[in-house]
């Protein structure tokens, strides 16, 4: 089976006044299509600084040591940083905890999935009828049904607000 994600000996340290702080040592996973992963630790334990590193989103005092991350066949840490920014919108993505809250309250799911879908497809040959149909496929694939589209924000869980973040990512 193929991987999706394979991390491989990956090494992040912060660098202070006092030395370098190991955040993230020789860390190393494999992800196939289809299966989940969870990151589990106590706070400060370098959760967030190893997914922040996985999309190379560091910044200093943080640096990655070693390691490599590859992304299907890609390695991310090869990439020029316009490239890694373009397959962090279309390949690879983070939706933090509190990412719910990013929603526009005043903007219907289906206006905020329709600028997700014109952002991702800027040759501008989606038509209304394409775009009404890929936010339903885009819903569906996260559990929610099509009358999701139609609500606002503040009509929906939590739950349901994150898969629509899920959704858009």
């Amino acid at each position: 089976m193929t991987a999706v994600l394979q991390v491989e000996n990956l090494q992040v340290h912060y660098h202070t006044h006092a030395g370098p702080v190991r955040a993230v040592e020789d860390v190393s996973f494999v992800l196939h299509k289809g299966e989940r992963f969870g990151l589990v630790g106590e706070s400060g334990s370098g959760k967030s600084t190893m997914v922040l590193a996985l999309l190379r989103m560091l910044k200093p005092p943080a640096r990655i040591e070693a390691g490599r991350v590859l992304l299907g066949d890609t390695d991310l840490m090869q990439l020029s940083n316009s490239q890694m920014r373009a397959a962090r919108f279309s390949q690879i993505a983070l939706i933090p905890q509190g990412a719910m809250n990013s929603l526009n309250p005043v903007m219907r799911i289906k206006a905020q999935l329709a600028d997700t879908i014109r952002y991702h497809n800027r040759d501008g040959n989606l038509g209304q009828a394409a775009i009404r149909s890929h936010i339903h496929a885009l819903l569906e694939s996260v559990g929610l049904e099509r009358g999701v589209a139609e609500m606002y924000p503040h009509e929906l869980s939590g739950g349901m607000k994150q898969r629509v973040c899920i959704a858009m990512g």
